[in-house]
């Protein structure tokens, strides 16, 4: 029998729940959130991390997406690293998704006329099977501008057959996308998924830190997760509707100022530099370039920075004066509902559907 701290109560906290073994007993939750303390989550205590120092366990399962601040919070408690398992570090390098996307468009034998990239709102936000054009999507959570352009470029410089078809591009961008680096935020581990087929880390410098911490999360999915009947791990996520989040103010609120928590000029003018390759890239390749910003909840909208949103389209407008793209922006379109949406500022599946209708409408084809 395993005995695990879990630190999260949140929507990973929950699923991690569910992938439990039966020879794992759970002896607390821990979170930052002061008001959290003292309730009940699954019938154990949620505790202030204070106190983890005080109990015996196995390990401490990171349950939240701010895997690196908590990790470091830990071991600046004195625990020792090989007792702490980083759920999200282990669930991108077991499944490399990017690597998937790659093999799959290599191997598609389909005259694929439009590709498209960009972070998490193009991901969940984009059905583009129900593009007017043959698309391939190549976007994952967390993906930044700089990825962007380096997987279409790889594309159009490796796979000359398959580029000769290629007549669109959608860019997704938000924002905060030209304030935004990957491999220097909170998710700079995600920059594996493409070190093994693009051989670049960016800005990062550290990546055989992560194939050692991945040593560590390995070997603690082993002992604590269930396994299907073929070996595999189940990390099928089903995504909630925005309609059931309790408090959608509060949430927007608070994902709004985190995301617009940013100002590096430095990563602007780098960005600006990569958006401009980017099309001048498509440019020389006589592909199209539609810039696409996604639909956001009000909730979300409703709080996001003014200095950003500015910024931004004053970014736009500059590009606009050089580079011939179509601009396309329902950031705060009244077109989507609450139950269009997953969470504050990404469309379900039912909104993506209808987003996706729309642009077949929109995109000067």
């Amino acid at each position: 029998m395993y005995d695990i701290i879990i630190f999260g109560t949140g929507s990973t906290s929950n699923f991690i729940t569910g992938l439990l073994n039966d020879n794992v007993e759970i002896l607390a939750y821990v979170d930052n959130d002061s008001n959290k303390w003292g309730e009940y989550y699954y019938n154990k205590e949620i505790i202030n991390p204070k106190y983890i120092n005080e109990m015996k366990y196995d390990f401490i399962v990171i349950a939240s997406q701010f895997n690196e601040e908590i990790c470091n919070q830990l071991l600046d408690m004195g625990i020792n690293k090989k007792k702490v398992f980083q759920f999200f570090k282990f669930v991108d390098l077991y499944w490399n998704m990017f690597k998937w996307q790659m093999n799959s468009y290599i191997k598609c034998e389909k005259k694929i006329e439009m590709l498209a990239t960009g972070i998490s709102y193009t991901n969940l936000g984009l059905k583009e099977e129900l593009l007017n054009k043959k698309c391939f999507k190549f976007s994952i959570g967390s993906q930044d501008l700089y990825y962007d352009y380096t997987i279409v470029k790889n594309i159009i410089e490796n796979y000359k057959e398959k580029k000769q078809n290629l007549k669109y591009t959608i860019i997704g961008l938000t924002y905060y996308s030209f304030q935004y680096d990957m491999s220097l935020s909170a998710m700079k581990n995600k920059v594996i998924l493409y070190y093994e087929i693009l051989k670049d880390v960016h800005n990062f410098k550290d990546a055989k830190k992560i194939y050692l911490e991945y040593e560590i999360n390995e070997n603690i999915a082993s002992k604590i997760f269930k396994k299907d009947k073929d070996g595999w791990y189940n990390f099928n996520w089903n995504t909630k509707v925005l309609k059931v989040i309790e408090n959608k103010r509060y949430a927007g609120k608070i994902q709004a100022e985190r995301d617009c928590n940013k100002n590096y000029p430095k990563t602007v003018e780098e960005n600006k530099e990569i958006f401009k390759n980017y099309l001048k890239l498509l440019r020389d390749n006589n592909i199209k370039p539609i810039v696409v910003v996604f639909p956001a909840s009000k909730y979300y909208t409703n709080y996001f920075s003014k200095r950003m949103e500015d910024e931004f389209h004053s970014i736009i407008n500059e590009f606009k004066k050089e580079y011939d793209f179509q601009y396309i922006d329902y950031f705060r379109s009244d077109l989507f509902k609450d139950d269009d949406f997953t969470d504050v500022s990404h469309l379900n599946t039912k909104g993506a559907e209808k987003f996706t209708q729309i642009l077949n409408e929109e995109i000067q084809w």
